[in-house]
């Protein structure tokens, strides 16, 4: 990473609205779901198996040492594994009360960040990613360009109860409020609602923001179980990093 003046940041980027920015020559976009089939590829090559619609249903501590595990879904089933490693995002604290001797003291509150993306019609204004600086609790509004080309801009983020994806046309003066704070020239009419996420955060409104919780026996007391929350962004891009920590944990 570098620091960049005023005047070689509109050298790359004459759209730009700043006093100076820091550029990072690795960072880029991914294909997330060519990176999930690679990861499944890799899992089915080692011996294992990615089951879907298949719910967990909740875990016994066997006095051997693992897990009973309980699945639902159209088959119900059990089976035992010696680790068990649980990361289901927003549903990560309604799973770990479904493991047996569990303390529910160690489960930590959950919220829903909701964070909503809007789209823009018409060519793409840079060609690298560009992030303002972040707001209270998350990164905030920033720009970036999908694997077709097009910009993308998102997310904000509203703390909500409900698990819900819509997108609020209304929405589109606030952005673009935040937008022109960059890119003063952007034409609000060309913002287009896309789509919207939901972040599995450990910190309400004007909380301070915790990093991930990767949590072992030393945090719950039940061996060979590490139980993951908070993992909202970037949790897909440092999964890798996450895996090796895990395993490390496990001594694995």
């Amino acid at each position: 990473m570098a620091r960049l003046s005023k005047a070689e940041a509109l050298a790359l980027e004459p759209e730009l609205h700043c006093e100076g920015a820091l550029i990072s020559p690795q960072s880029g976009i991914l294909d997330s779901h060519g990176y999930m089939l690679a990861l499944e590829g890799e899992i089915g090559a080692g011996g294992g198996a990615v089951v879907t619609s298949t719910p967990f249903e909740g875990a016994t501590p066997l006095e051997a040492g693992g897990f009973s595990v309980r699945a639902g879904g159209e088959a119900p089933t059990a089976l035992t594994c010696r680790y068990l490693v649980t990361a289901p995002g927003l549903s990560a604290q309604a799973v770990a009360a479904t493991i047996e001797g569990f303390p529910a003291a160690k489960i930590p509150k959950g919220h829903y960040g909701k964070g909503m993306y809007f789209r823009l019609v018409g060519k793409a204004p840079f060609a690298h990613l560009i992030y303002p600086p972040p707001i209270h609790g998350a990164l905030g509004t920033h720009y970036r360009r999908d694997l077709g080309g097009q910009a993308v801009f998102g997310p904000n983020l509203t703390y909500v109860e409900e698990l819900d994806y819509s997108v609020d046309p209304a929405m589109r003066g606030e952005f673009a409020a935040y937008i022109r704070k960059f890119w003063p020239k952007v034409p609000e009419e060309a913002l287009s609602p896309d789509y919207a996420g939901i972040r599995p955060k450990l910190h309400g409104p004007d909380e301070p923001q915790p990093d991930f919780r990767l949590d072992g026996a030393d945090m719950h007391g039940l061996e060979g179980l590490v139980a993951l929350f908070g993992i909202e962004s970037p949790g897909l891009t440092s999964s890798l990093a996450i895996g090796e920590e895990v395993a490390g944990r496990l001594g694995l």
